[in-house]
């Protein structure tokens, strides 16, 4: 080995190993700090605010043009719409492997070739999926009852939001509550009538009277001067002086309504501590880290207090940056303690010399070049990268440990000084290579995962497989070097060690002995211990991604459909009131509706409450205090569920994704639709495995429909077009101008007084005015009490209802008693049914992760069969992997922690982990035969040899990992799992290694 030569050169490898750890600490000063990795998915999603639209109105003129183009795009995968009253939510997804940004740009291309088709003021919202995630400031504002809610919001949004925006780090920021600073014009009918002015001629001269325009240029002397005919009406006196024509003269607008300087009630509602106020939400950029984002925002927000109105304050609700420095924290010092007790059991049973000083050392080296390596490959250290590098503290000593041993032994045999260092990394190389490398084979093919799992596993994998390969690099680079320059001594063993190495010896002798003696027997014994460790997981707790106690919850209400905004924010503000009286409560932000400005499409009847809990209080069982919770906050006829904020942002990031269960049915009437999903509804409720079924496609909702009478029309002098105009100026409301004022702007918006609560008589008398006189409206139309559905779904441009539930059961199982509980279903011909949901998706995840695991079983077979020189060792080596799964099971069990996303990547950990110590234990039972050893005595020697190292290896990884394991702070909860999973694992791996490995090499093995 010629780079064994090099290690003698000690200048190389100080500036080989300056130059990277140097590297890998401006990594760790640079690498963004998040909760989870960056959703990079082929999916974008596209909101659109029509406030007035029914939902009918919404699938012809604004779902239809947009589908249309989009499905035109290329790469498109699958396009599903929600229609809704006044909104519509597209998610396209496309083709794996696209570029999102460049599908983000295809889209808006898409939805620009489609706005000549939209109604005018529709601003469709495009993002692409998981921005959610990076919403890392929820604030409400108080506001004291003597300033009026748009006054305060006109403030922030001309002193504040400026500067948030230009923060670092800061993509989106979002203020609602009021809207924008208004003179709202009020026509009086009566005055109407009596001066004989319709409300198109007080429109358009309004209109007329707001200017702002160039009119030219011309040049005084020597100097070129603009020409600019201004006109702006932005206060009240201003605008009752506009005149407006009538048959009589021009009357002031002032005798034809009243104008308020303040702008009309929204369509939504948001409450902090009980009392209307305003909502903040800052978004930062993908890949900018949490912390600095949210320091500069909140000092932003410090700073420019003083320009906003006496009483008004900022109240923090959700920073996403105290669940990541909770994460982080939390996660950091448990690699730090689990770091300290490995070197502690190093120095334990090693004794004090310069090897343990230098495996010591390898520790931290190997994790600052694994973030270095995160950091060159784009990723962030989150949840799952510093639950990688946490687990992987306790096994970046294995190779280390296996170098040292090595070393050691050849001086111990009398190899000394640089001889005995070639000697042992020679002897041990090839074997620690193969073993970091059959570790690491069990997660190269997850890098190429794809779909919803590689979201996570992606990260995850990279972490582990850069820590490992680090571990690798090191242990044959600078622990040879350092032991070769500096040379070692005999270290004070202590007494207990030397005991307790000699009771583990002879508890080992014994229980090989019994294996050797009967192999058949205990390897059917290991399979029992597998097989009962199977059916022991059916007690362990399934969690998708239990977060800690970030001190915020989560409630999302939702009320019957149609029932009216005023309604749902009194009820939701008794809601409010009795949370707040709860000793756990700080505050309690509502939001009832969905703002237009923003990218949430609830429906007015619905929204969400963000709690937050007081500091210091123990809420560690998020389950118990949300239970508490929404027992106190429950109401008659409202629909809750409790969860933390990132969860939600999650469940938001992941939104389009399939639901666990779904069934889809398609066809073209809308009644008929409706029918068949309650059939199928309460078919779907006989099914044991499925429970909370939900239908709420469709759900017939009260609409007021106005039918011209066209004969009335006609002699009225008015088309249906012009009484729509003349209805939408009166009771839905227009922006007629948008005025520069200062800093701010102004608009100037008419729209009648009450037309929110207009009785059906009362807005039956509304008077029209036509070229022919004035006319009731209900001369000219009918008006009809009419159900039209609350919402409607779009499957790739074709509609389609979805009834949702949850399974208790397999999936499998679940969906095959479905469809035998729908199979006496009669379709009406052009109608469907499909399952859908999570079912197909899960499908393709268990497709691509067998083939994932069938990758890595191959790639482990051929390195260990080039290394072997055969396939008989490689498949008794790798019986080991599933047999390790039974410690793994047991702990879980034992524990009562529940299984995870982060459990389940763990349980691949276990596949290389479990090979490590055989296929150096197979290398040195090898290399004795060689030597003319007998076969059983080959065996014995080597276990003898490699039995303090694997209890070393076996104690650092159990060691670095017990921290975790044993829930140690708040924010490593989320890792207890996978700590837990690992631990059981290696514990379980050690003791086959040193026992029934050996047995069936010697009874199976002979012809390898």
């Amino acid at each position: 080995m010629r780079w064994l030569a090099l290690l003698r050169r000690p200048l190389p490898w100080v500036m080989t190993f300056g130059l990277l750890l140097g590297y890998g600490a401006y990594a760790l000063w640079r690498i963004p700090a998040e909760v989870l990795p960056r959703f990079d998915f082929p999916q974008i999603g596209v909101v659109v605010h029509a406030p007035g639209y029914a939902t009918l109105e919404m699938e012809s003129l604004v779902a239809r043009p947009i589908e249309g183009q989009l499905l035109g795009l290329q790469g498109v995968d699958s396009l599903r719409t929600s229609i809704a009253q006044g909104s519509a939510q597209f998610t396209v997804r496309f083709t794996q492997g696209s570029n999102p940004q460049l599908d983000l740009q295809a889209v808006y291309s898409a939805i620009d070739r489609a706005r000549g088709s939209l109604p005018p003021r529709i601003a469709p919202y495009a993002e692409i999926m998981g921005n959610a995630m990076n919403e890392v400031l929820d604030a409400g504002v108080r506001v004291p009852a003597d300033v009026p809610l748009w006054q305060a919001e006109d403030a922030i949004r001309t002193h504040v939001l400026p500067a948030l925006r230009a923060v670092p780090g800061v993509q989106r920021v979002e203020l609602f509550g009021a809207g924008p600073p208004t003179i709202w014009i009020q026509p009086d009918p009566a005055a109407l009538i009596q001066h004989h002015v319709g409300v198109d001629a007080l429109a358009a001269a309004v209109g007329h009277a707001a200017v702002l325009a160039p009119a030219g240029r011309t040049t005084l002397g020597h100097q070129d001067v603009l020409l600019e005919v201004r006109h702006l009406p932005v206060q009240v006196d201003d605008v009752l002086g506009i005149p407006v024509p009538a048959p009589g003269g021009a009357v002031p607008l002032g005798a034809l309504a009243r104008v308020v300087d303040g702008p009309p009630a929204v369509h939504y509602g948001v409450q902090v501590d009980g009392q209307s106020g305003l909502g903040l939400i800052v978004f930062k950029q993908p890949g900018a880290s949490t912390i600095p984002v949210d320091t500069a925002v909140m000092h932003t927000l410090a700073s420019l207090r003083g320009q906003l109105p006496q009483g008004v304050a900022w109240v923090p609700i959700y920073r996403q940056s105290c669940l990541v420095s909770l994460i982080g924290h939390d996660l950091l010092r448990n690699l730090l303690i689990g770091g300290v007790l490995a070197i502690l059991v190093l120095v334990w049973v090693l004794g004090r010399q310069h090897g343990v000083g230098v495996l010591a050392m390898s520790i931290p080296t190997s994790l600052l070049l694994a973030i270095g390596g995160l950091y060159a490959f784009g990723q962030s250290l989150n949840l799952l990268t510093l639950g990688a590098l946490t687990l992987a503290v306790g096994l970046l000593a294995d190779d280390g440990i296996i170098v040292l041993e090595a070393i050691q032994h050849r001086w111990e045999n009398g190899v000394a000084g640089w001889e005995g260092v070639q000697a042992g990394v020679t002897d041990i190389a090839v074997a620690d290579t193969t073993g970091t490398l059959t570790t690491v084979a069990a997660y190269l093919p997850l890098l190429a995962v794809s779909g919803l799992a590689g979201l996570f596993m992606r990260p995850f994998a990279m972490a582990m497989s850069l820590a490992l390969l680090a571990s690798l690099f090191v242990s044959l680079t600078l622990i040879p070097a350092v032991l070769g320059h500096r040379g070692t001594r005999a270290g004070q063993v202590f007494e207990s060690s030397h005991r307790f190495m000699g009771a583990l010896a002879r508890l080992n002798g014994k229980l090989l002995d019994l294996t050797l003696r009967r192999p058949g027997t205990s390897l059917a014994a290991a399979a029992v211990a597998f097989v009962i460790a199977v059916g022991a997981l059916a007690i362990v707790p399934v969690n998708f991604l239990p977060l800690p106690n970030e001190g915020v919850l989560l409630d999302s209400f939702t009320f019957a459909p149609g029932t009216s905004l005023d309604e749902a924010i009194a009820v939701s503000r008794r809601m409010s009131e009795a949370l707040q009286a709860d000793p756990a409560v700080a505050h309690v932000f509502v939001r009832n509706g969905s703002p237009e400005e923003s990218a949430y499409t609830e429906h007015s009847f619905a929204g969400e409450m963000q709690i937050v809990l007081k500091p210091g209080f123990n809420a560690n069982n998020l389950d118990q205090i949300a239970q508490h919770l929404h027992d106190v906050a429950r109401q008659p006829g409202v629909v809750q569920s409790i969860d933390t904020p990132t969860i939600e942002r999650v469940g938001e990031s992941l939104s389009g994704l399939p639901q666990p269960f779904e069934v889809l049915l398609y066809g073209n009437r809308i009644d008929t639709l409706r029918s068949l999903s309650e059939t199928v509804a309460a078919r779907l409720r006989t099914v044991p495995a499925l429970t909370d079924i939900f239908n709420n496609d469709a759900y017939p909702v009260t609409q007021l429909q106005i039918t011209p009478r066209m004969d009335a029309l006609r002699s009225a002098g008015l088309t249906p077009a012009g009484l729509g105009d003349r209805l939408d100026l009166l009771l839905h409301g227009r922006v007629l101008a948008t005025l520069p004022y200062g800093a701010s702007q102004r608009e100037l918006y008419l729209r009648q007084a009450d037309a929110r609560y207009l009785g059906l008589a009362t807005l039956g008398r509304e008077p029209i005015l036509g070229p022919h006189g004035w006319m009731p409206l209900s001369h000219l139309a009918r008006l009809t009490l009419q159900a039209e559905p609350n919402q409607l779904e779009h499957i790739d441009g074709e509609r389609a209802l979805s009834i949702m539930a949850t399974p208790t059961g397999p999936l499998g199982s679940t969906i095959a008693a479905a469809r035998a509980a729908l199979s006496s279903v009669r379709w009406p011909a052009g109608y469907r049914v499909e399952f859908g949901g999570m079912y197909p998706e899960l499908i393709h995840t268990a497709e691509a992760l067998g083939l994932a695991v069938l990758l890595a079983l191959l790639l482990t077979l051929g390195i260990l069969a080039l290394q072997f020189g055969g396939w008989r060792l490689p498949v008794i080596l790798l019986l080991q992997a599933p047999l390790a799964f039974t410690g793994a099971a047991l702990a879980l069990a034992v524990s009562g922690v529940g299984l995870n996303a982060t459990g389940l990547i763990g349980l691949l950990t276990l596949v290389g982990v479990s090979l490590n110590h055989g296929i150096v234990l197979l290398a040195y039972v090898r290399s004795h035969e060689k030597q003319g050893m007998p076969r059983e005595d080959a065996v014995r020697r080597a276990v003898h040899e490699r039995l303090r190292p694997i209890v070393l290896t076996t104690l650092t990884a159990v060691l670095g990992m017990l921290p975790t394991a044993l829930g140690l702070g708040t924010g490593a909860a989320p890792e207890q799992g996978l700590a837990i999973v690992v631990l059981g694992g290696v514990l379980w791996s050690a003791v086959l290694s040193t026992n029934l490995l050996p047995a069936l090499y010697l009874r199976w093995g002979t012809r390898a």
